[in-house]
């Protein structure tokens, strides 16, 4: 419906490290981009909040191309982008734009890739949320955004949304960690609305956490959200997002005692009963702690007769 709106915009949620990667390869340079690039597009969406045609056009740069992959519409040059967000902001005076990055990667010193999601809201229309992919280079000290692709993201149900999650649900996960013990299910909700995981982890020194994990589709947003509440009265929230084979939970956490932690849970399915997962970019209090290393969990499937000595309520094997 609304198209060449939703490029370059800031980043709503909380992103540990720029898409995860380069964690710990990024010199000063990169971080200090990263930072004039996040810089950047709050105030691209402060202008476009405004309404300020001319000012969003300054974002651009002279030679611009955007591409709306669902209607083929495409725009060419700064002008013509300033023309069309004139017309639209005259046309739709309660337009509202909001959206996350899901990645950012610095090519090399001058030209830059960033991945999102955008909503973009209306007066009594549904919101609109697309994806896009733009290509920013430097210009002087300012990055200007060069060439966009965006399209559409179609309604779904959470059902349909959680569906490619589905392959964890079944038999318990256990870690194959040499001194902490962490066993996890996953299971459907009433309804198939939301995925259910319960684990428990054994500490050496024979403490026990356990917890509870709810994983949901955002209708409003259009994003995988999840909740987490723990056994020493911490909690998290955050977001997920599939790239490539791996699956990234970003999270924001409040610790039992009060501090405040973030960081990115990465989990790549290896085959149907194998997959790895590890924690990277973990600060706690704004101070960074180093990535651990990635984790192989395995899935402990239960015989039949097992599944028929839990029925009976008789102890039975696993396997």
């Amino acid at each position: 419906m609304f198209r060449h709106l939703i490029i370059f915009l800031a980043c709503a949620v909380v992103v540990p490290t720029a898409s995860g990667q380069d964690a710990d390869t990024t010199g000063s340079t990169v971080s200090a981009d990263d930072a004039a690039i996040r810089q950047r597009m709050e105030l691209y969406v402060e202008a476009f909040n405004r309404h300020d045609a001319d000012a969003v056009g300054t974002f651009w740069s002279q030679d611009c191309v955007s591409l709306a992959e669902d209607s083929g519409e495409r725009l060419s040059g700064r002008e013509s982008l300033i023309r069309h967000f004139s017309k639209f902001f005259q046309d739709t005076p309660t337009a509202r734009l909001s959206g996350e990055i899901t990645e950012l990667k610095l090519v090399r010193p001058d030209v830059a890739m960033i991945d999102g999601r955008t909503t973009l809201f209306v007066a009594d229309i549904e919101p609109v949320v697309s994806v896009y992919s733009a290509l920013l280079v430097k210009d002087g000290d300012q990055w200007l955004i060069n060439n966009s692709r965006e399209r559409d993201t179609p309604p779904q149900s959470a059902r349909g949304a959680l569906r490619e999650l589905e392959w964890m649900v079944g038999g318990t996960w256990q870690d194959q960690s040499e001194d902490t013990q962490v066993s996890t299910t996953f299971r459907w909700s009433p309804n198939e609305a939301f995925l259910i995981r319960s684990f428990s982890v054994q500490y050496p020194d024979a403490s026990l956490l356990e917890g509870t994990q709810v994983i949901g589709w955002d209708p409003l947003n259009r994003q995988i959200r999840t909740w987490t509440f723990n056994s020493d009265g911490s909690f998290a929230q955050g977001t997920v997002s599939k790239h490539d084979d791996e699956w990234l939970l970003r999270m924001s956490q409040v610790l039992s005692d009060g501090k405040l932690a973030s960081a990115t849970q990465v989990i790549t399915r290896v085959d149907s009963d194998t997959m790895t997962v590890q924690l990277i970019g973990q600060t706690v209090n704004g101070e960074p702690v180093p990535s651990s290393s990635a984790v192989t969990v395995l899935r402990i499937k239960e015989t039949a007769e097992a599944a028929v000595d839990s029925a009976t309520g008789e102890p039975g094997e696993q396997q």
